[in-house]
Order: C-alpha cells, then sequence, then structure tokens
C-alpha cells in the first residue's frame, strides 16, 4: 500500500480527510490499525492510503493548474485521488503553481475531460 503521511491539524475528521484526498472513510481506518482514527489528535501523523488502479486508466489528458487552484481543487476537478496524481506525474510532492501542466488519468466511471 503506498501511504501518503499527514500529520492531523485543527479540525481534521476522518470525513474531511477523505474528502480531500478523495478516498472512503473506511480506507483511513483501515490503513490506521494502531491509531484511534475516532480520536484524532493534533500533530498525530496517520496514512493517508492510495492506490493507483492501472487497469482502470482510460487513457489521459493534460490538465493545466489555473489561478488559485489547490490541490483540493484540482482533485476535484479531475475526479481523481492524490497517489494517483502523484504516480502518473512521477513526483514526491505537488508544489501547485499557474501554468503547470500536469498529466491526469482519466478513470473509468468519471467524466473528466479538458
Amino acid at each position: 500500500m503506498y501511504c501518503i503521511n499527514y500529520v492531523i491539524k485543527q479540525g481534521d475528521t476522518l470525513y474531511s480527510l477523505s474528502r480531500k484526498y478523495n478516498i472512503p472513510v473506511e480506507a483511513i481506518i483501515i490503513a490506521n490499525p494502531f491509531v484511534n482514527v475516532y480520536n484524532l489528535r493534533i500533530g498525530e501523523v496517520i496514512c493517508i492510503p492510495a492506490s493507483v488502479p492501472h487497469e482502470n486508466y482510460m487513457g489521459h489528458t493534460t490538465y493545466m493548474v489555473e489561478d488559485g487552484d489547490t490541490l483540493r481543487t484540482v482533485l476535484n476537478k479531475t475526479r481523481i485521488n492524490l497517489a494517483d496524481l502523484l504516480e502518473y506525474n512521477s513526483l514526491d510532492d505537488i508544489h501547485l503553481e499557474a501554468g503547470t501542466s500536469l498529466e491526469v488519468p482519466i478513470v473509468s466511471g468519471t467524466d473528466y475531460m479538458s
């Protein structure tokens, strides 16, 4: 399993993290067997699980980062999860800058097209 280490911040909940990273709450629970995911503490590091369903890719398209884009808006617009974006672009980290071109997999069941 590919994990993104995430440091819990004020106001984080399982639901908010699942929405931010486009993954099910249950996946976060399963990936953190030794963490009380019902009582998250600020500063605690948890695993945000991510799988890359290559078999579900139907090709790819290019997404041009726009002014005001955040990681969350890019993931929501493209309807993929963070791991897919990182893996498809061979990145360990994303620094979004307007005008940056990202390769975005088209995942089966989504309707994003640039």
